[in-house]
């Protein structure tokens, strides 16, 4: 196996939800709590099969003008326009807090378009971004992994990476 070219953690699905926010609602809030009131460390979310935003907020990768090298750059976009959900996925996982504490965190990408006057576009999901009818989605809840916290992986990016806790 040629594992330079590749890292890889092996773990197993936990419990698995539907999940609904409906109209009004802040997306990204939304999953914040579940993750807490359900002690969550990590979740795939997965297979999105309705849903609409007004407006939403996603980070999309912009260039740097002070850091040319610097391809992870992130502004925020807005589409106040009705759009309809066409993709969701990512996962809740484990990250440091300014203050050194461990909280989960959403880390959605999602595509929306598909509505009058508005483009398709997709990006991270960021606060603000409201429900506009019932959006839904898959979670599963993935078990025997953690973060690794510290700066000990150079990956290269600012993402963290896991290892497996399964004995």
């Amino acid at each position: 196996m040629a594992k330079e070219y590749y890292k890889a953690v092996q773990c197993t699905r936990g419990r698995e939800w539907i999940f609904r926010v409906s109209t009004g609602q802040d997306v990204f809030e939304a999953f914040m709590h579940f993750a807490k009131d359900h002690d969550i460390e990590f979740a795939q979310i997965h297979t999105a099969f309705m849903g609409g935003f007004e407006p939403a907020r996603m980070l999309i990768w912009t260039p740097d003008s002070n850091d040319p090298s610097n391809w992870h750059h992130e502004t925020a976009m807005d589409v106040q326009n009705l759009t309809m959900l066409l993709s969701m996925s990512g996962f809740i996982h484990i990250r440091k807090t300014e203050t050194g504490e461990r909280e989960a965190f959403p880390a959605i990408h999602y595509v929306v378009g598909a509505a009058w006057n508005a483009p398709i576009c997709g990006g991270h999901l960021v606060p603000g971004t409201i429900a506009k009818g019932n959006l839904e989605v898959f979670i599963t809840e993935i078990l025997d992994i953690d973060t690794l916290l510290d700066d000990d992986i150079n990956t290269g990016a600012p993402e963290t990476w896991y290892f497996s806790t399964k004995k």
